[in-house]
């Protein structure tokens, strides 16, 4: 990396990116977290549990939506465990969108996206994705049944 980009960086007037945080915490054997993450104002102490199968449920067409650990009062990340089983995407109600981001964390089954911008994409167990929600998106399991690990960032 040029000095030139690196002072961009530091001033502002260039972005760092995943990839750029990577090399710098390579090159200087610190952690790449320091430079992508804010500082809180004050350490923080938080945390909220919810146990299994006790979290407030929502039914829409295909899908089944468990939210997980609610508590914090700012709701800037949404967590959910998710059962989806829509076999098209008529039965899930169609395409949906919403502002933010969207993280998927495939637990069983096999998951279709369907979204305005990309074709189709098939994620099994274990596969992950994070995308912009505000494109119209929609879940299919065409085996009849996915479980899956859904957060939602709307900051």
């Amino acid at each position: 990396m040029s000095a030139s980009s690196l002072s961009k960086i530091e001033s502002g007037k260039a972005k760092l990116t995943v990839e750029i945080a990577v090399k710098l915490a390579g090159i200087l054997h610190v952690p790449a977290s320091i430079f992508l993450l804010e500082q809180a104002p004050q350490a923080l102490a938080r945390r909220t549990i919810t146990r299994s199968s006790v979290g407030e449920v929502h039914e829409n067409p295909g899908m089944s939506l468990e939210v997980l650990c609610s508590d914090f009062k700012e709701k800037r990340n949404l967590f959910w465990k998710v059962t989806v089983s829509a076999k098209s995407i008529d039965e899930c109600g169609g395409m949906r969108q919403h502002p933010g981001q969207e993280f998927l964390y495939i637990l069983t089954g096999t998951l279709e996206i369907h979204s305005a911008f990309y074709d189709p994409c098939t994620l099994r167990a274990g596969d992950s994705i994070l995308f912009d929600a505000d494109q119209p998106h929609a879940y299919v399991a065409p085996d009849g049944h996915c479980e899956l690990v859904m957060m939602n960032s709307i900051s």
